[in-house]
């Protein structure tokens, strides 16, 4: 079996597993009133109480609820799209498929790792290893000159190497503040609430930092991985970007107590990436993408 082949089959695998996770999570029962419960580091946070987020704290459900809203809206269309591309074999089809594996990936990584056990838990897991996988295959299955060849003079190369940058040092002086003041003090980490340890640091911290400052410096040397990774990191951004939206929106809906500070700046970047992600899938040359 092709790899083409393979990874059309994983997308189309993922888009109806996807669509129970997040139609569950998004319209599972809200009416209960959430209770407050004592961590194991002594602190007191209220839990969600109801739907299948109940065992989750407040401030992670609404988070689950917000990224469950975009992939309804946003992520599971967007990865029909590509199906129906990739298999006229769009060279855009198959970027949008590897940039949705990419959503699916870290989404589903997060919630199999951070979100209590549940009824889904096993959905999760598929999720997170089909989008492993189907990520894989394809981003291995693109050929980087031939998306250079076919990008104009559109493609915001320097501002994308420049948003780059700024992601991965916002990031990194973000969650290390968070981080290292508590491994000193021993005190918990704002934002651990239920949990016992930092998952969507250690994916930021040990991923998105340093793809993003590879993918800036192959940019600024106008090497041509530098313009695939871009495209598929922006594809990325274009749907967590509007998750980190939606969450930030639900979280204030909820009466959660948020960084203000903190949260403008991931909206502020967030539609920045989601600019520059239009941007550059609207640079592409449309072509044919070479037989895998």
């Amino acid at each position: 079996m092709s790899n083409h082949r393979t990874i059309l089959i994983l997308a189309c695998i993922i888009i109806p597993l996807a669509l129970l996770a997040a139609g569950v999570g998004f319209f599972g029962g809200k009416t209960s009133q959430p209770y407050s419960f004592d961590t194991l580091r002594g602190e007191s946070v209220l839990i969600q109480g109801t739907g299948i987020y109940k065992f989750d704290s407040l401030g992670s459900a609404s988070q689950e609820v917000g990224q469950d809203a975009v992939t309804l809206l946003i992520g599971i269309p967007l990865m029909i799209a590509g199906v129906f591309m990739t298999q006229k074999g769009l060279l855009r089809g198959h970027l949008l498929l590897t940039g949705g594996f990419g959503y699916f990936l870290y989404t589903y990584a997060s919630m199999s790792f951070l979100t209590a056990f549940n009824s889904l838990f096993l959905v999760y897991v598929a999720l997170f290893s089909l989008s492993l996988f189907g990520f894989i295959l394809a981003l291995s299955g693109v050929d980087p000159q031939y998306v250079q060849d076919h990008l104009d003079e559109r493609f915001p190369r320097k501002v994308s190497a420049i948003f780059f940058i700024v992601i991965a040092a916002f990031l990194s002086l973000a969650w290390l503040k968070l981080v290292v003041p508590p491994m000193i003090s021993g005190e918990p980490p704002a934002g651990l609430e239920s949990a016992i340890t930092m998952v969507i640091q250690s994916m930021d911290l040990g991923i998105i930092v340093p793809v993003s400052l590879i993918t800036a410096v192959l940019l600024l040397k106008r090497r041509p991985w530098g313009y695939t990774l871009s495209v598929v990191l922006l594809l990325k951004v274009f749907t967590m970007g509007s998750a980190l939206i939606a969450m930030i929106i639900n979280q204030m809906l909820q009466k959660v107590v948020i960084d203000p500070v903190t949260s403008v700046f991931f909206v502020l970047i967030a539609i920045s990436g989601i600019v520059l992600s239009v941007l550059a899938f609207r640079s592409i040359h449309e072509g044919k993408v070479p037989a895998q």
